[in-house]
């Protein structure tokens, strides 16, 4: 249907494109690299976010390579935060899987996410952009010179047509089983369904996807894979001024391409350097594109026009960055792939229903498990604690902290802390004892004392000066022991004891088995009376 569609408009296509004022194309066969057809394919040129192949290109090198693994969290920098848009605006010291990222990175174009692949593949984006410029140099990308990892707007950024295709050939080539990710229609972050920028997905038959890239220096570019019949070319178009033009040019190139059985005589990796510098076509591309240019983050899934705002054209150079303009669905669909709107501008046709792949920040079950990225290490603007894991050495004393003074992160440790001399662990040690002849405690350790610690408390009668500071004023002098019971009742006042008399001469069993009771006095005139029970004596 979509090349049913496409047929009934290339005729229309042509007039309505032509060549852009300064672009460059090119199409090759993706298997023999033979080229197809070409419009000065060695100009150099300012890639934008054509870039991010690379950086795709790289980062799948490290999954290759095991240094990385696609479940991989990569902490977010506040550099890579702070990456202008077109952009997801995740947080620094949020994390994202390298697979989430590389989704969102090739789907959006996200300019933040770029740099947070960067990272976790280099270390740090002076490091990758020095891979980036030592692979091409390895591919024969001889008129590339990389600056950053997204493609925001450098004089000195640049690449050609040629460059593109080579880079092209070797993704595909290389990792034919990540293919879908230059290829995914729509991704779902969230609530938000963000589309796949290349205009040919979900709209030209066959279409493989890969990447777009728009700097108003640059004009619009698009890298387009397709296959048919058993076929698979890619197209080049740098320069187009605007994002319908260079769809609808990368759709004739590709169809005029797969309607040749034979190319030009040479393949693409014969074609010389250029030695040029990119030009700056910013003025095509707010004169001639009418000053309403498709960004890469404007595409939506219905039919689509361009609609003139204040600011001019949209992009990234120039301190441009934020004038992206508003987008609309056109009332009518026209069922063609691009069509022209009543305002003489070219509208692309609905795009074919796909179900958007979910991804999402954060880690993933597999997180944990998977390599660590090259940035995580002793980042504090991390979510989580990046130092290095706590490692117990044999033979070394244990740290009293968790993860030690030195740990930077959430649980870090700053203050100072002193191993326990006794607290070594020694040789050979397992998870239970002790397995060298050395490291062997005697027998008789556990008969001849208890084990020793630091700051145990040891034999010895304790004294003020023995005792930390503060101690002595705890210390109480032992109380009497409890006097001896009385032989004889002390004589109570009557009026003052609130007991009876009777209470008081009655004593308690204790008493009268403690008390034995006096012999009767001798007198002359009254005999003594006989003793009665539990009188008092």
């Amino acid at each position: 249907m979509i090349s049913s569609r496409l047929a009934a408009v290339l005729a229309f296509g042509l007039v309505l494109t032509g060549p852009a004022a300064a672009g460059t194309s090119l199409v090759i066969d993706a298997s023999s690299g033979a080229v197809l057809s070409a419009e000065n394919p060695s100009q150099a040129w300012h890639p934008a976010s054509t870039t991010k192949m690379m950086t795709t290109y790289l980062a799948l090198k490290a999954v290759r390579d095991r240094r990385l693994g696609l479940e991989t969290a990569i902490p977010v920098s506040k550099l890579a935060a702070s990456q202008p848009r077109v952009k997801v605006y995740i947080k620094a010291g949020q994390e994202i899987t390298l697979d989430n990222a590389l989704r969102i990175m090739l789907v959006k174009s996200a300019n933040d996410i770029a740099y947070v692949v960067a990272e976790g593949v280099g270390g740090n984006v002076e490091t990758f952009v020095g891979m980036m410029n030592a692979e091409a140099a390895r591919l024969g990308m001889r008129d590339t010179h990389f600056v950053n990892p997204n493609g925001w707007h450098s004089p000195d950024q640049q690449v050609s047509a040629r460059d593109l295709a080579i880079l092209a050939m070797a993704l595909m080539r290389e990792f034919p089983d990540y293919a879908d990710y230059w290829n995914t229609a729509s991704v779902q972050l969230g609530k938000q369904v963000l589309n796949n920028t290349n205009g040919l997905v979900g709209r030209y038959s066959g279409i493989n996807g890969m990447k777009t890239g728009f700097v108003c220096a640059s004009g619009f570019n698009v890298v387009a894979t397709a296959t048919r019949g058993g076929r698979t070319l890619i197209a080049v178009v740098l320069g187009a001024l605007s994002g319908a033009e260079r769809t609808v040019k990368a759709a004739q190139l590709l169809d005029e391409g797969f309607g040749k059985w034979g190319g030009l005589g040479y393949d693409v990796a014969s074609l010389p350097a250029s030695g040029t510098r990119a030009p700056n076509i910013c003025d095509d591309v707010r004169r001639k594109g009418g000053g309403a240019a498709l960004a890469d983050d404007v595409d939506v899934s219905g039919p689509i026009s361009a609609l003139t705002t204040a600011g001019g054209v949209g992009g990234n150079a120039d301190g441009a960055g934020d004038r992206f303009l508003a987008m609309s669905p056109q009332p009518r669909a026209t069922g063609a792939m691009a069509s022209r709107a009543p305002s003489g501008r070219i509208v692309l046709g609905p795009r074919a229903e796909t179900t958007p792949v979910p991804v999402a920040f954060g880690r993933t079950a597999g997180s944990a498990s998977a390599p660590l990225a090259a940035n995580a290490t002793g980042r504090p603007d991390s979510q989580f604690a990046r130092g290095a894991a706590p490692v117990i050495a044999p033979d070394k004393p244990v740290a009293a902290s968790l993860f030690g003074g030195g740990t930077p992160g959430l649980f870090s440790d700053t203050r100072p802390r002193t191993a326990s001399s006794n607290g070594g662990i020694p040789g050979a040690t397992t998870a239970f004892a002790p397995t060298g002849g050395a490291a062997q405690p005697p027998a008789d350790a556990f008969q001849a004392g208890p084990l020793k610690l630091q700051g145990a408390v040891q034999p010895g009668k304790a004294t003020a000066s023995s005792l930390r500071p503060g101690a002595a004023a705890g210390i109480r002098a032992a109380g009497r022991p409890p006097a001896k019971p009385l032989l004889a009742k002390p004589k109570s006042d009557s009026k003052t004891d609130p007991k009876s008399e009777a209470e008081k001469a009655k004593p308690g069993p204790t008493a009268a088995k403690l008390q034995p009771a006096k012999p009767p006095a001798k007198t002359k005139a009254t005999p003594a009376p006989k003793p009665k029970p539990n009188d008092d004596a």
